[in-house]
């Protein structure tokens, strides 16, 4: 015996009920049990109890309509499929009907028993595919949030690490090759060689700080995201002497939550870096401010541009980047914007609506 599929026709008109309830009765591969109700507030009141398998909705009621009732349902949380009938076919009814989310879309006295079954089957199904895409999106979305935030506590464990040993190892060696140049005043073809040693021993471990500075910025943990955004931007200047940074910044630390702070670095890394790699900018500008309720970060360049769509579908070079942005502001609940046009310049936006702490995603 095949399951039961419970089915609500709201409809004003009783002919119409005893149609699609003698087509029901004829099906042969289902078993249908019918409720029927008469009103648009009748309707809305069955489907928020969310106790049928489908619903059959009258396109015209009087001075309501289907659509009103699919959308009250949607907001609702209804996941039935919703199939239209309507006496008036026309394309563009059946245009409205399909963009309001309707599962299909039939005409009153076209269908038979046989295509309304199908239609209840094949919409069920549907809708059930469509469910179960969804939770698999979203658990996908989980896993990449949940990577992320294995990535960044990985670099922040070899930072520490590098710090920690690499990095005082190499201090001790250059301490202690500076102390014995200094005895070899005597010697000075060995105080040479030492020398030389010791400026190598510090190039070592200025690299060292580097790597440790783009793993994970110790300031970000002691000192916090502004100060960060600050030192990051003077190294940069330092490092690209020919490129200007104008900082806006108009929000307090207390103001951004905790697990934002690193995600508003790396799209700040990303963005100034590609600027460079890429954009071969001469200014870049960055605002970071709290406007409306959101955290807006905005890091625009007055380089060469490019498409985003092309980059984006290459997935080469600059297109990685843009993805990995985009995907660190998504995941953390925030939107992400880029525009850019050939010869002016390309913006890099990114906005997070704050609200408890407990409502942003961790990364």
């Amino acid at each position: 015996m095949a399951d039961r599929i419970r089915v609500l026709l709201v409809d004003d008109d009783q002919e119409d009920f005893l149609i699609i309830s003698d087509m029901l009765l004829e099906a042969e591969n289902s078993r249908f049990e019918l409720d029927w109700v008469q009103t648009y507030e009748a309707g809305l009141e069955a489907i928020s109890r969310q106790e049928h398998d489908v619903y059959l909705l009258d396109y015209f009621m009087g001075r309501h309509n289907g659509l009103e009732v699919l959308k009250t349902a949607a907001e609702t949380g209804c996941k039935a499929p919703v199939i239209f009938l309507t006496g008036h076919g026309n394309y563009e009814v059946d245009l409205k009907a399909m963009e309001a989310g309707a599962s299909d879309y039939l005409v009153k006295g076209q269908f038979t028993a046989p295509v309304l079954e199908r239609s209840i089957r094949y919409s069920i199904k549907s809708k059930r595919i469509e469910e179960e895409l969804k939770e698999s999106k979203e658990e996908l979305k989980l896993l990449a949030s949940q990577l992320l935030r294995a990535q960044e506590d990985e670099r922040k464990r070899i930072a520490r690490e590098i710090h920690d040993s690499i990095g005082s190892s190499l201090s001790a060696v250059k301490f202690c090759i500076d102390n014995v140049a200094g005895r070899l005043n005597e010697d000075p073809d060995v105080r040479d060689v030492l020398l030389t040693l010791s400026r190598a021993m510090e190039q070592a471990i200025d690299e060292s700080r580097r790597i440790i500075a783009d793993l994970r910025p110790s300031m970000l943990d002691d000192l916090g995201i502004i100060s960060t955004i600050r030192w990051f931007c003077r190294e940069f200047e330092s490092i690209y002497s020919g490129i200007g940074v104008q900082k806006d910044i108009r929000i307090e630390e207390s103001q951004i939550p905790e697990n934002l702070k690193i995600i508003i670095f790396r799209i700040i890394q990303e963005a100034m870096n590609n600027g460079v790699k890429h954009s071969k900018a001469g200014k870049i500008s960055l605002r970071l401010s709290l406007e409306n309720g959101s955290i807006v970060l905005c890091v625009s360049d007055n380089g060469i541009g490019f498409d985003p769509a092309a980059a984006a579908s290459k997935r080469q070079g600059a297109g990685f980047g843009l993805s990995s942005m985009r995907e660190r502001a998504e995941l953390s609940g925030g939107k992400f914007e880029i525009e850019s046009k050939r010869q002016a310049g390309t913006t890099v936006m990114a906005c997070w609506a704050i609200g408890p702490l407990s409502r942003h995603k961790t990364l």
